[in-house]
């Protein structure tokens, strides 16, 4: 009878009726509370569906009854690193590891937890041991890369990412962590929106009183001086788009202009763009990235805002072009920068962007849109050091 229900249990399982496995591999153990596979394949269910505490429960009482399931170790170990317990997972591996030496996952997810404990050397040793039995697996290639990458070796970080690729061209994990090598060795135009989007996320609940009172932030009412100068009478009832809207600083500093008109505003960040909404003073907020949403087909606007933002982008072409895109004829494009001395833009050391006042005016000659005033200013304190910044005001030609 058991070989049977486990059987039509294991049917279940593998075609993704997880909550119908559930409930026989269930029916098995309060039959059966040792039978060890039950507990160790209800434990994977769990997994599956990340329930990680009953997994742990569960494959911890199959390594109990049967200590050489091997896989039931590794399972183990991601269910009680999930729940931040990263030296018992740690444990699990080398249990694992004790029964398969050669076990390329276990020793890939051990270098992991290596990692995320900060012990560098040792997570080196073991995935180069991995790659010793398996040299063409993927997600240790990828996490050499990430090994590489907490030593501050971007070089030998790119190699493995791109050896990575050469197996899987699509890889997403590979692909995104290839980009953020790029970006540390100054060999891309712009900040990954992957890690622009986990700085903010991280950063969310604390912004506003970071900014302000350690960083005195002050952009935001940079860009809101420019405008009543350039602006005159085209004061109220405006469409604007703020560009990367944070927990909404620009947007309180134009929301008198838009009444009876429109406040829109797009975030990488889901927890900023909840930040923002408490404000209750945009009509919506847009998840997603500045420079694809510019380029596609939507609405126009008669101002475009962005305080804190084009410091992510180095080149601004495609800003510049998609502002032009999404601009009403006459309407206005005010923003901030780092400023540079010289020519052209480049990353800075706190990896953001710095622009020259010629390479902002003459990217937007490009892009057809006429200079209408700068002003140079202050943008905030970094490491007690005031950030020279720039304020324009572009137009799109009437």
């Amino acid at each position: 009878m058991t070989e049977q229900l486990m059987q039509e249990a294991k049917t279940l399982h593998e075609s993704g009726q997880l909550d119908e496995a559930e409930k026989i591999y269930l029916q098995v153990i309060e039959a059966e509370p040792r039978q060890f596979l039950a507990q160790c394949a209800l434990g994977f269910v769990y997994m599956l569906q990340k329930r990680f505490v009953e997994a742990e429960r569960h494959l911890a009482a199959s390594v109990a009854v049967e200590p050489r399931l091997t896989e039931a170790w590794v399972q183990l170990s991601a269910a009680l690193h999930n729940q931040g317990r990263a030296q018992d997972a740690l444990n699990c591996h080398d249990r694992a590891l004790g029964l398969e030496p050669d076990n390329v996952e276990s020793l890939t997810n051990r270098a992991v937890i290596l990692l995320d404990l900060g012990r560098v050397e040792q997570a080196q040793v073991t995935i180069d041991t991995a790659l010793a039995f398996k040299p063409d697996f993927v997600h240790t290639l990828i996490i050499r890369g990430n090994v590489y990458a907490a030593q501050k070796n971007h070089e030998e970080a790119l190699k493995a990412y791109n050896e990575a690729l050469s197996g899987e061209p699509d890889n997403p994990t590979a692909l995104e962590n290839r980009e953020h090598a790029l970006f540390a060795l100054g060999r891309t135009s712009r900040c990954p929106p992957s890690y622009m989007r986990r700085l903010f996320d991280g950063f969310t609940a604390s912004y506003d009183q970071h900014m302000l009172e350690t960083l005195n932030y002050r952009a935001h009412l940079h860009l809101r001086d420019l405008a009543n100068k350039v602006l005159k009478d085209k004061i109220t009832a405006l469409r604007v788009l703020d560009l990367g809207s944070g927990t909404g600083l620009v947007g309180e500093a134009f929301k008198d202009h838009v009444e009876g008109g429109r406040l829109d505003g797009i975030d990488l960040s889901p927890i900023m763009n909840e930040e923002a909404k408490k404000r209750g003073i945009y009509d919506e907020l847009i998840l997603g990235d500045l420079e694809p949403y510019l380029a596609s087909p939507g609405a126009s606007y008669d101002l475009l805002l962005a305080a804190d933002t084009l410091i992510y982008l180095g080149d601004l072409a495609p800003t510049f072009g998609g502002a032009s895109h999404r601009l009403e004829p006459g309407g206005y494009f005010i923003f901030a920068v780092e400023a540079k001395e010289g020519e052209g833009w480049e990353k800075t050391d706190g990896n953001r962007f710095a622009h020259s006042l010629s390479y902002l005016q003459e990217e937007a000659k490009r892009q057809r849109l006429e200079f209408v005033a700068s002003n140079d200013c202050i943008l905030r304190t970094q490491d007690s050091v005031p950030v020279a910044g720039v304020t324009m005001a572009l137009r799109k030609p009437a």
